[in-house]
């Protein structure tokens, strides 16, 4: 797997098992890398919620796919995480 280093509060997902019989834009996938988070006033980055690891629900439509080493990936914005996976 390629090193991936998000700025910000971007992460990168590999998708997981497709889209959502329910509604086809809704994906789960895995989070791969997460930036250092989103620079506050202070200078200081507010610490991204989600980690590496975590599995999540997303909307395709919110992040950019890209393909590395053969895989797709997709990188998005924490805010665009729609929820965490119990799976």
């Amino acid at each position: 797997m390629p090193d991936f280093h998000p700025k910000h509060d971007h992460l990168i997902v590999k998708p997981i098992g497709g889209a959502a019989p329910q509604d086809p834009d809704r994906w789960k996938g895995e989070v791969v890398a997460v930036g250092p988070g989103r620079p506050l006033g202070s200078g200081k980055p507010h610490p991204v919620d989600v980690k590496v690891g975590e599995r999540i629900f997303f909307n395709l439509r919110a992040g950019s796919q890209f393909e590395a080493d053969g895989e797709q990936y997709v990188e998005l914005p924490e805010d665009e995480v729609l929820a965490l996976s119990a799976e």
